[in-house]
């Protein structure tokens, strides 16, 4: 599984290289991996315009920031990522579901 997380993570890397990434939204500093119940995983990781990455079932995902009760919640209107006191959910994302997850 950390081999896949890697290579996902250097997929999304490349890419954001060949200008799949918007100006202003490189990613920036190292990915955090949430390990969830039934033994699924996810990385994510903060853009400099402080969005969020996330890589998720071979899929990368750009989710911008929203406002949120508590923790931090990024939002595109289909997948939510959400982050409180060490714990993290993925919602609507390939290969879930992410649910009880820790880093």
């Amino acid at each position: 599984m950390v081999k896949f997380v890697i290579a996902a993570t250097l997929l999304a890397l490349v890419s954001c290289e060949l200008g799949a990434c918007a100006p202003g939204d490189a990613p920036t500093g190292p990915s955090i991996l949430w390990r969830c119940d039934g033994g699924v995983s996810f990385s994510a990781r903060n853009t400099t315009n402080g969005n969020a990455e996330v890589v998720a079932g071979g899929q990368t995902y750009r989710l911008p920031g929203v406002q949120a009760g508590s923790g931090v919640r990024y939002f595109d209107g289909r997948v939510e990522y959400w982050e409180h006191g060490g714990e993290a959910m993925l919602n609507g994302a390939s290969g879930g579901p992410y649910a009880n997850c820790r880093s």
